[in-house]
């Protein structure tokens, strides 16, 4: 049977129905849709709150990190900082930078007229800007150049641990910087004006540069690059010693990286070497053009290497002391960190574990290659401290207690431990030694009380640096040294002039008997100031 035919009646009272469901049906959805998008709009711009909310604590974590450190450390240095007078090296270091500022010759460390090739000139034009900037020139000054590089170095592992590490906390951000500041030895040349503070600084910085970029931006080339320009100024500092603290790092740290054939590339090892040379090799052209022969440079820095090698400077019992109990003493109470790697080794990350491989092969390796030689002080490791703070600041990562004592509460009693201490003895004993040890200041005011109103003081063979210092730029009681190499020009100074001899030189020297001669003892020296009648 063939379907009955539907009815024009039904077609007309049914299709509007069914489309008015169907619309409604439509609506309801569009309706939902709508609902929905909202919805997710709303939830999206909630996270994207929290993203930059969280963003910017972490960057209210890192000021606030920054500027604690700033605090911390100048809190920690500055106080007593100008006290002391003068001791060690820290004489020769600022007359020369304060020679440099009056002659305007930047190139070569002078000092009357004689040039001094055992250290490049680096430091010197550091200490130089900064008496230039501030227009001061005491111990204050001086030293205050150290302590802002330690704490440049500190601020400099706290950039890179974070980007390492990528800590949750501020108390975990700030452990290896506050580890390096406290370090005994670290603490002690932040207060000195000498070499080594600022010469860590650049070390540091080239060093764990290359690491940063190398491993964590990716950007192999532009690591050695860069790292080889920062590399120059640092051998300009402290001679081609520099060099030494990144192989002794570097190549251990490519062997196990299966990277070893780095050392032979063109974009990868000879670019460092390349940006040493450009750095280097500048200022021996500069010398050049001067017409200073390098050749006394390279004598002079073989030298220098030849005495760190034998015992010259200190006896072998001596160098077995400093770097067995002076060690334990200069690197206490961090030093005893350490042995948690017994137990544990960061190996389940592996940032983490290139951090610790490269700072081991760091620390570990100069501290013994610096033991093998007998005329090597302790303070010549000082630019593998910053690999020393990382290594103690990793086990704090995963170990929370030791002996039932929480590690964190432990960590902070040291370190106020050591900043007590710190302040205790700047405190009590610098005004001791103010008082009692003033040897150069003391010889410098008696030559000036001596000196009768005379402005000029012949130097017959010697070099004082100290008392070179205190008479003419500090006290000011000297307005020029005229330096006389030779025994026989000291014969022939003029009536009425001074000039200070040495004693050894004194006794083998004849003088007219008519010549007033006043003896004078330096610290350990003894001198003769002799006035021409």
């Amino acid at each position: 049977m063939r379907p009955l035919p539907i009815s024009p009646q039904h077609q007309t009272a049914d299709a509007p129905q069914d489309c008015k469901k169907g619309l409604r049906t439509e609506e309801r959805r569009i309706e939902k849709d709508k609902v929905f998008s909202a919805f997710q709009k709303i939830n999206y711009n909630k996270l994207a709150n929290i993203h930059n909310g969280g963003s910017l604590l972490s960057r209210k974590k890192l000021l606030l990190g920054t500027l604690f450190l700033l605090l911390f450390g100048l809190s920690l240095y500055l106080p007593n900082l100008g006290v002391k007078e003068f001791q060690g090296e820290e004489g020769r270091r600022v007359v020369y930078a304060l020679s440099m500022l009056e002659t305007k010759n930047f190139l070569i460390p002078t000092l009357f007229g004689e040039a001094y090739f055992t250290k490049p000139p680096v430091f010197n034009w550091v200490l130089a800007g900064a008496f230039a900037i501030t227009r001061d020139y005491s111990e204050w000054t001086a030293r205050m150049v150290s302590s802002l590089s330690v704490i440049l170095t500190s601020l400099f592992l706290l950039f890179l641990w974070k980007d390492v590490v990528k800590p949750s906390s501020l108390f975990t951000l700030l452990l290896p910087s506050l580890i390096y500041l406290t370090t005994p030895e670290v603490i002690d040349k932040a207060l000195r004006a000498e070499i080594d503070a600022f010469y860590s600084l650049l070390v540091a910085l080239y060093v764990y540069l290359w690491l940063y970029l190398y491993e964590i931006k990716k950007r192999k080339s532009l690591s050695y690059l860069l790292a080889g320009i920062i590399a120059g100024f640092a051998v300009l500092t402290k001679t081609f010693h520099a060099l030494l603290f990144f192989y002794l790092a570097l190549i251990p740290y490519l062997y196990t990286e299966r990277s070893l054939r780095d050392l032979f590339k063109l974009n990868r090892h000879f670019l460092f070497l390349f940006g040493v040379c450009l750095v280097f090799c500048s200022w021996i052209f500069a010398l050049h053009l001067k017409g200073i022969d390098i050749r006394q440079i390279v004598d002079s820095w073989i030298g220098e290497y030849k005495s760190a090698a034998s015992a010259k400077e200190m006896t072998p019992s001596q160098h077995f002391t400093a770097y067995t109990l002076g060690a334990l003493f200069s690197l206490s109470p961090w030093l005893f960190f350490l042995p948690f790697y017994l137990k544990h080794l960061p190996k389940d990350n592996p940032l983490y574990y290139k951090l610790f491989k490269y700072s081991a092969f760091l620390f570990i390796l100069s501290y013994l290659f610096h033991f093998l030689f007998p005329g090597a002080r302790f303070r010549y490791i000082m630019p593998s401290l910053p690999g020393f703070a990382i290594l103690c600041a990793i086990p704090m990562l995963y170990v929370d207690k030791v002996f039932s004592f929480s590690l964190k509460k432990l960590f902070t009693a040291l370190i106020v431990l050591v900043f007590i201490g710190k302040q205790a003895y700047t405190f009590f004993y610098y005004p001791y030694h103010a008082k009692n040890l003033n040897y150069f200041r003391r010889a410098a005011l008696e030559v000036a009380e001596l000196l009768q109103g005379k402005r000029i003081l012949y130097l017959c063979k010697a070099l004082p640096h100290h008392l070179v210092y205190y008479l003419k730029y500090r006290y000011r009681a000297v307005d020029d040294f005229i330096y006389l190499r030779e025994i026989e020009d000291c014969r022939s100074i003029p009536v009425g002039a001074f000039v200070l001899i040495e004693r050894r030189d004194f006794e083998g020297m004849e003088i007219p008997r008519n010549w007033v001669t006043m003896p004078l003892k330096v610290r350990t020296k003894d001198y003769f100031l002799i006035k021409v009648q």
